[in-house]
């Protein structure tokens, strides 16, 4: 399997982490589907902070454990995304002091009514300990299991 990101962008993802540790990072590569050469990378902004601020009944994790894409960033990265005939191939966050693992929180937050909201697009999971890259995972739905299952990650390199 063609990984849907380039070494740079792995690198990037990683830079993003480590910026924003001891908070989750999140973001989004866009491209051009079997083809990394016109990847991009958007950084997004994680306001899970915010969001606990305003209603930790409702949002009860802070950024450490969790993030949250601001729906309009997201709205505005899909539409340049498609405008310039890219279509979203990895969100990505990372694990400021936890394994590379697709939690029960991502798997809620992937799905609407137990089905992904974005089949095709994989998730990228980053580990950060003590603020260093420990590694990354990759996850991908797969429709017989009705899960996100790890992919082979003997090609995703530190």
């Amino acid at each position: 399997m063609m990984l849907p990101f380039t070494e740079e962008n792995l690198e990037e993802v990683h830079r993003h982490a480590l910026q924003e540790y001891p908070y989750e990072c999140c973001g989004i590569i866009a491209g051009t589907p079997g083809n990394n050469e016109d990847n991009r990378l958007y950084r997004c902004t994680n306001i899970q902070n915010e969001l606990h601020q305003k209603d930790p009944g409702t949002f009860v994790r802070d950024a450490r454990t969790a993030f949250y894409i601001d729906p309009r960033e997201l709205m505005s990265i899909f539409k340049e995304a498609r405008n310039g005939g890219r279509v979203v191939k990895v969100f990505y966050h990372s694990h400021p002091e936890h394994d590379a693992y697709f939690s029960e929180e991502d798997r809620r937050m992937a799905l609407f009514d137990n089905e992904p909201t974005y089949p095709e697009v994989c998730y990228l999971v980053v580990s950060v300990y003590d603020r260093k890259v420990a590694g990354q995972a990759l996850f991908a739905w797969n429709a017989s299991t009705q899960s996100f299952e790890k992919l082979n990650s003997e090609s995703l390199h530190l």
